[in-house]
């Protein structure tokens, strides 16, 4: 009998449920959700959620408490990372130390899941992921509520790609809030974008340019970023989602960017009326549970995001042992206790023996005063010493964050920069970061700006100057107030 795998992906619009049996789809089903439940990938209305994935389980009669859960990659994180070579004991504080490096907010606000990979020799390669802790805890006081046991979690670019046949491809998912481009290369996800559309009642008129732009883009940062190894013209694009139903746009597509646009399929077998671009999500989890090479794909990546205070609790032999363990400590305490009580007649006996060692206990008491009160003097200094180290360390951790902080504002400031678009100067100052540079269009800039602003990591994003230039240049003036 094949194993049920329960998967389960929740973004802003709906919940997706696709039970399989073995290697065949067997359930699945799909429930709206109202606006606001879910916004931008962090469940906002808790018990509503959870009221709708109990109405979603009970119609469609699910027993099982085991699931794998999916979610987007909006505000979700992921690279690469190359290490030099050192025992595999000191490798989880290198990826920390690493990635507080590239990322561009601190630690302590996510989760860090990470995987080593294929490195070149003499090197050490891995692939993480950095979920928000917001995201996450909410997401799973949620599945607790309905008793559910979330065993994998995963986001949805890695899902789609562990769908792929080939090692190097790339991904278009197209959905009504958002949509992904994830380029493999060599069966690595790298690079990967989830973008949110302005609005979600966007005509494919404009939804396309959106995409076609941001597509481009993205293949261009990975070819001038790769020069060795840049993506021919017959490495096929993949669609899922809303536009693999849209062949004359997926044509015309592949007109202008110049590549292979195909429907992204699945080596699962599946019922006809299944629609399986919509699941497509759904699929690339259930194949997380499948190790047989033949059906999961060649992504090399496969690690579950789960943080590890959430994963359930491994066998332990304690716990079979501990019973006949306490029954022989019984045993010994009241062999104990037998013991002391025939002591007690020769303790008697000896009473009076101890009052002739009185006055020598009395003197021995004296010194252990004296010594407690010296103790006391000294622990006292070292209170102070320890108040002094703790002053000193708050000020160092200070210094950290404001470095975290300005090296995150300066990496996002020059990540989502248009081609278009040269930056003269980036300055930060306090709670601000003045960004100058030209442009060739006006509309650049504003892109450029409402880029930033999506970013959340600013509470304001301004466009304090625009003017053109002798040689009809465009330069410009941002100004971002930074959070916290």
């Amino acid at each position: 009998m094949f194993k049920k795998i329960v998967t389960l992906y929740i973004d802003d619009a709906s919940l997706r449920l696709v039970i399989t049996d073995g290697k065949r789809v067997e359930k699945w089903a799909e429930l709206p959700l109202e606006p606001g439940l879910v916004r931008s990938n962090v469940i906002v209305k808790e018990a509503e959620v959870a009221a709708k994935i109990k109405q979603l389980l009970e119609a469609q009669k699910v027993k099982a408490k085991k699931v794998i859960v999916g979610l987007s990659g909006l505000h979700c994180l992921s690279r690469p990372l190359i290490l030099p070579q050192m025992p595999k004991a000191m490798q989880d504080e290198a990826v920390i130390q690493e990635a507080r490096k590239v990322l561009p907010v601190p630690l302590e606000q996510l989760y860090i899941s990470w995987q080593t990979i294929p490195a070149p020799e003499g090197k050490i390669q891995v692939f993480f992921i950095a979920i928000p802790r917001k995201t996450a805890d909410v997401l799973l006081r949620v599945l607790r509520e309905v008793q559910l046991v979330p065993h994998f979690l995963d986001i949805k670019p890695l899902a789609l790609a562990r769908v792929v046949r080939e090692p190097t491809a790339m991904i278009v998912d197209i959905q009504p809030t958002e949509f992904d481009i994830i380029i493999m290369a060599d069966g690595v996800p790298q690079p990967i974008r989830t973008v949110p559309f302005p609005s979600e009642a966007l005509p494919w008129s404009k939804k396309l340019p959106l995409i076609k732009n941001d597509l481009d883009r993205t293949i261009k940062f990975y070819n001038s970023n790769n020069p060795e190894n840049t993506l021919a013209s017959s490495v096929p694009i993949y669609i899922s989602g809303e536009l693999a139903d849209e062949p004359e746009l997926c044509q015309s597509l592949s007109d202008e960017l110049g590549y292979p646009v195909l429907p992204l399929s699945s080596t699962l077998e599946y019922p006809e009326q299944f629609n399986l671009s919509r699941y497509m999500v759904n699929i690339g989890l259930a194949l997380k549970e499948l190790s047989s090479g033949r059906e999961t794909g060649l992504a090399v990546v496969n690690l579950n995001a789960l943080p590890a205070a959430y994963r359930p609790k491994p066998f332990s032999l304690t716990r079979v042992i501990a019973v006949p363990s306490a029954v022989v400590v019984v045993g010994l305490v009241v062999s104990l206790v037998m013991l002391i009580q025939g002591a007690s007649a020769s303790i008697v006996s000896t009473h009076n023996q101890l009052d002739a060692t009185y006055q020598l206990i009395k003197q021995k008491q004296l010194r252990e005063q004296e010594l407690t009160e010296n103790i006391a003097e000294l622990e006292g200094t070292i209170a102070g010493l320890e108040a002094a180290h703790d002053t000193f360390t708050t000020a160092l951790d200070s210094l950290i964050w404001q470095r975290s902080m300005v090296n995150g504002n300066l990496e996002v400031a020059a990540y989502y920069v248009p081609l278009d678009i040269t930056l003269t100067s980036i300055n930060q100052a306090g709670s601000t970061l003045t960004i100058n540079g030209t442009s060739s269009s006006e509309t650049e800039i504003l892109d450029y700006a409402r880029k930033l602003d999506l970013t959340t990591r600013f509470s304001e994003v301004t466009v304090a100057n625009v003017r053109r230039t002798a040689d009809e240049a465009m330069e410009f003036t941002l100004v971002l107030r930074t959070k916290g």
